[in-house]
């Protein structure tokens, strides 16, 4: 079994997609991390990850009310990459979660 768990900010309000029978709550996460550079200065980096929470009912639109720009979460869930050619030719790569448990946090 393969599982990330991550704690973050939302970077913009969530939306939702109907794919078929089920909705998708897609939205991004910012995490935060520090570390100290060679020369002992504290560098900040920030990762975005694409979440997306599969909803098969009706709770979708009121989950989705509560996430919106800024909020703080801790997910649980399926982690997956995917490499793809950015506009200057690099390839680059993207870390997605399939969201499978979602705290909001304070």
């Amino acid at each position: 079994m393969l599982k990330m768990i991550l704690s973050g900010a939302l970077g913009q309000d969530a939306e939702i997609k109907e794919v078929g029978t089920k909705k998708a709550i897609n939205f991004n996460v910012a995490v935060s991390m520090d570390y100290k550079d060679q020369q002992g200065n504290k560098v900040e980096r920030t990762e975005w990850v694409k979440a997306v929470l599969w909803k098969y009912d009706g709770q979708s639109t009121k989950v989705a009310e509560f996430l919106t720009k800024g909020k703080k979460v801790l997910i649980e869930g399926v982690p997956s990459s995917e490499g793809y050619k950015a506009k200057d030719g690099d390839i680059k790569s993207s870390l997605s979660i399939n969201v499978k448990e979602l705290e909001l946090v304070k």
